[in-house]
């Protein structure tokens, strides 16, 4: 596992994350952050950011890592996009993290659970999602 901070998430992603929570908080429409590891891998950037709905955001964080911030869908939806996502190199085994936004959550909290369910599937070889959903006492 490449290593990741969460001054590297919210470089990237600061602004987006801040105003999803805006529009939780305000409108009640749910969000989901997810990470995709693609490690030491020289796969097509490029077209996994093109494979993306025009409405998700999606950005490169560093060399090794993409994250998507899947919006005006539920984490079902979010979850079958992210399993979308890492399916199109599957040669590569790539990996995802899903989580799902909460109401009255910080940047900062949310960037440390995506790096905690970073870790969570680094940790297992054979799998290759890991949806907060599902998981939800991992965090």
């Amino acid at each position: 596992m490449k290593e990741l901070s969460a001054i590297d998430l919210k470089l990237a992603f600061e602004q987006d994350i801040r105003m999803a929570l805006y529009t939780l908080d305000r409108y009640n429409i749910e969000a989901n952050l997810a990470l995709v590891a693609c490690d030491d891998y020289d796969i097509d950037k490029a077209h996994l950011i093109e494979s993306v709905r025009q409405s998700d955001i999606i950005k490169k964080v560093n060399e090794h890592y993409l994250a998507v911030l899947f919006t005006f869908v539920d984490h079902i939806g979010a979850g079958r996009a992210l399993e979308k996502l890492v399916n199109l190199y599957e040669e590569f085994h790539l990996k995802g993290s899903l989580i799902i936004l909460k109401k009255g959550e910080t940047v900062e909290e949310v960037c440390d659970r995506l790096l905690k369910a970073n870790h969570i599937i680094h940790q297992d070889p054979s799998c290759k999602i890991f949806n907060e959903f599902e998981y939800a006492s991992a965090l």
